[in-house]
C-alpha cells in the first residue's frame, strides 16, 4: 500500500515564507598594544578601552589633569561624568593610573 502523505492546508494565494533570523551583534576585536620597558619587561594592553568604558569620542583628549582627577575617586564611590553617574570599579581604576603613567613616559 502506498504511504499517506499528509499536507497542511494552504489557501489560494498564499505562498510559503521562510522567517528572517537576525543576524548576531559582532563584537568588535580589540587590538592589543605592547610597550617595551627595557631591563624591566613589557606592557600588554587593549587599546582604546578607558575611552571606551568612560563613553569618550576619538576626537577628545585625556589630560593629566582629567585622570588625576578621576584617580582620586576611591573604588566603588560614584562620581559624575559628562552628566552621568559613573562608579569607579577595580578595572576602571587600573586602566587610569595605566593612563597616568604612560602619560608620564612621554
Amino acid at each position: 500500500m502506498p504511504k499517506r502523505v499528509i499536507r497542511k492546508y494552504k489557501p489560494p494565494g498564499v505562498t510559503e515564507t521562510k522567517k528572517e533570523i537576525p543576524k548576531k551583534e559582532v563584537k568588535k576585536e580589540v587590538k592589543k598594544e605592547t610597550i617595551d620597558l627595557g631591563k624591566e619587561g613589557s606592557i600588554t594592553f587593549k587599546k582604546g578601552t578607558l575611552r571606551r568604558q568612560l563613553h569618550m569620542s576619538r576626537d577628545e583628549k585625556f589630560t593629566k589633569k582629567i585622570l588625576s582627577d578621576l584617580k582620586k575617586h576611591e573604588v566603588g564611590s560614584l562620581f559624575s561624568w559628562k552628566g552621568k553617574d559613573k562608579r569607579m570599579t577595580p578595572l576602571l581604576h587600573k586602566r587610569i593610573s595605566l593612563g597616568l603613567t604612560l602619560m608620564n613616559f612621554d
